[in-house]
């Protein structure tokens, strides 16, 4: 296996940058691994997975989840904005950034990068974080996080940044609205309709904005490895995403624990009840 390593405080200069800058698709190998502790050398792969480019410069993956000019959605994995190491972060965006949001998991660190098939992978210890995209239906992006022994606290917090967009909570149906056939499946009750702040205007020849839905954060079901479930209490308040997990679940759970914050991101753009 053959490796760039570039030392944090080696200089290189323009044209070498430029040539660094961008890592062809088809050069991707799923052995190389990146380890993000410090001071070790940052190992820059010369491949990566099929679906994605790589910026060995400022250290994120991209990908283009939806390739339409007229609803075109994004994916940054990584922080293009602090090239010091590599993030356990998502950023979605759609209309070519007309809004997005973003979320990083806390308490996450001395961790390894590594790929398996389409997947990219943070492992330490203690946790392991699966990033990858979702297919079926409009599809969407997963943010895995899988707990490999009892956590110290049964909440995982995310910090939140958005732009343009407004978070909607989808509680039970009420009976006038079951009585009206108004129906939400399991994972769609105590989840969030994400919808764009300012109106959209659907213009002929122009961007399909629909009803202005920008996605959904599903709520997680959790799995345990012998086959015990759970659902997961979505929260989002004051710029941070939490998931909590049952006490009682983590106690009697046979580890590791799957899905233990599945924070799915779908693309639908059928309207939800925004309220």
């Amino acid at each position: 296996m053959f490796a760039q390593v570039l030392h944090v405080n080696e200089q290189i200069g323009p044209d070498e940058a430029l040539l660094a800058n961008i890592i062809p698709i088809s050069e991707f190998n799923e052995d190389t691994i990146i380890d993000n502790t410090p001071p070790s050398p940052l190992i820059i792969p010369l491949k990566i997975p099929s679906k994605y480019t790589y910026d060995s410069i400022k250290k994120y993956y991209s990908l283009a989840a939806k390739n339409d000019w007229k609803d075109r959605i994004q994916v940054e994995i990584g922080d293009s904005k602090d090239s010091s190491k590599f993030y356990p972060q998502i950023k979605i965006m759609r209309w070519d950034n007309e809004v997005n949001v973003s979320v990083k998991l806390q308490d996450f660190d001395n961790y390894t990068l590594s790929t398996e098939a389409d997947k990219i992978k943070l492992i330490n210890p203690e946790k392991e974080v699966h990033l990858y995209e979702l297919t079926e239906g409009e599809g969407g992006y997963e943010f895995e996080v899988i707990l490999k022994e009892k956590p110290t606290t049964n909440k995982i917090v995310f910090t939140l940044n958005s732009k343009g967009v407004n978070f909607f909570y989808q509680p039970e149906t009420t009976e006038q609205e079951k009585k009206l056939g108004i129906k939400r499946p399991e994972n769609a009750v105590g989840s969030y309709a994400v919808y764009a702040s300012d109106p959209k205007i659907n213009y002929v020849g122009g961007k399909e904005y629909k009803c202005g839905k920008v996605g959904h954060i599903f709520r997680p079901r959790i799995f345990d490895s012998a086959g015990a479930e759970t659902w997961g209490e979505l929260i989002i308040a004051n710029g941070i995403l939490s998931v909590t997990i049952p006490q009682d679940f983590l106690e009697k759970a046979v580890y590791p624990i799957r899905h233990a914050a599945g924070l799915t991101f779908g693309w639908e753009t059928i309207g939800t009840a925004p309220g």
